[in-house]
């Protein structure tokens, strides 16, 4: 591959970005859509929660797709090394020419799989961010190493390019797979069938020419579910913010800037950096030393042995993982009371200690039940139901219930505490 060619298909690339963000949705859902909106001149609340879909949250969430599907980040690294179909076959300038065109932290990414001294990496990178084609050539000839693994990375990366570049408008419409609601008729994708049932009354109110009854619930309803789409779209954008090129931040940040976003981007932004300055749970060094142990055993769980072999570590560990999977609240005064009720360590002050709200998949117990019965020496489900408020409790023996968790709670935990 040539320097040339590789310009071109970059030049091809940042066209598609461009195509993909100016029109995320297929040309007939977006006239669709424009027809629905149009209608709607009456309903400000609902025309604008229409609106701000298709030109702000529509727009970035294909981006972001679109950016990702088309370049190897890090964390799919060594599943694109480690392949088992033939190597490619690629020449030093060519190799060049490909890290040229990236952005300089997946260069550096790239260059730390070739086996040399990481003297001599150092030396590739620097090279490439001075634009010495011919110093960089010189030195990985003289190395001798075995370049597979980069020149597996390099073809990759720019063989999903070209597929990005050759979808057609359908498949290139991340979006539809999201959040287009009743417009994209998405049954598989929970998302959809929600946005579908509330667009429903609406839409069968309008083919009747009668006015939509539910319209004020819609808009509501419908924009804490693009909320939530925003949200996560934005905090991949600020995860991976480094990642990006500066011609990819200037195709995205002006959907920022839109006077129906700026203000719900600013408000997410603020909540975002608070999360980050958060002071991070954690529990004494000493937890588990007999000091700490509670005298009212009617509080917590015996579940203090099991726990205590893995240590503090993997106990806030796994608490910050429930939290972040949204199990329990992402706060630090639940966490540390989820650590008392498990084990009868470190009880927190009050002469009554609060219940902690748990959120099981599909608001069901199915989860905690699963902790309850595999951590515990003596499963104890009357203190369950009394510590904790949320789920819908199940009827008859919990315990027949564990195994209907969730398949990815019942992998993880084992990954904390494989002995149970």
């Amino acid at each position: 591959m040539n320097g040339k060619e590789t310009i071109w298909k970059n030049k091809l690339y940042y066209e598609g970005l461009e195509r993909a963000i100016a029109q995320p949705i297929p040309e007939a859902s977006a006239k669709e859509l424009d027809a629905i909106i149009s209608d709607t001149e009456n309903d400000k609340d609902y025309r604008l929660v229409l609106k701000l879909w298709k030109e702000v949250i529509a727009p970035l969430d294909v981006a972001i797709a679109f950016i990702h599907d088309n370049r190897v980040l890090p964390q799919e690294k060594d599943l694109v090394v480690n392949e088992k179909t033939s190597a490619p076959f690629m020449l030093p300038d060519e190799i060049y020419d490909i890290l040229k065109s990236l952005i300089l932290s997946t260069v550096g990414e790239f260059l730390s799989v070739l086996p040399i001294d990481s003297n001599d990496k150092k030396a590739l990178y620097d090279l490439v961010e001075k634009g010495d084609k011919e110093g960089f050539v010189s030195l990985l000839e003289k190395t001798s190493c075995d370049t597979t693994p980069l020149a597996r990375l390099c073809s990759h990366c720019m063989d999903d390019v070209m597929a990005g570049l050759t979808m057609t408008d359908e498949e290139r419409s991340y979006a539809l797979d999201h959040l287009v609601g009743a417009l994209s008729r998405n049954e598989d994708d929970e998302n959809c069938r929600v946005a579908a049932a509330a667009m429903q009354p609406y839409i069968e109110a309008k083919d009747k020419n009668e006015p939509p009854e539910s319209i004020d619930q819609f808009s509501e309803d419908y924009f804490d579910l693009l909320m939530s789409q925003l949200t996560a779209d934005l905090h991949y954008y600020w995860n991976y913010y480094d990642l990006y090129t500066l011609k990819e931040r200037n195709l995205i940040e002006p959907l920022f800037e839109h006077p129906l976003a700026v203000d719900l981007v600013n408000q997410i932004w603020e909540e975002y950096k608070a999360a980050l300055e958060k002071e991070p749970f954690a529990l004494p060094d000493d937890f588990f030393d007999w000091q700490h142990k509670s005298d009212t055993p009617k509080e917590f769980f015996y579940m203090d042995n099991k726990l205590k072999k893995k240590g503090v570590d993997v106990l806030v560990a796994f608490i910050d993982w429930l939290a972040d999977k949204g199990y329990i609240a992402d706060d630090n005064e639940v966490k540390a009371l989820f650590a008392y009720r498990l084990t009868g360590r470190c009880r927190p002050e009050g002469d009554e200690l609060p219940v902690i709200e748990w959120h099981g998949k599909n608001g069901k117990s199915y989860e905690l039940i699963y902790l309850v019965r595999y951590l515990s020496d003596r499963a104890d489900y009357k203190k369950m139901r009394r510590f904790f408020t949320g789920p819908e409790w199940v009827k008859d023996r919990d315990s027949s219930y564990a195994n209907s968790a969730d398949s990815e709670f019942r992998r993880k935990m084992e990954e904390f505490y494989p002995e149970v």
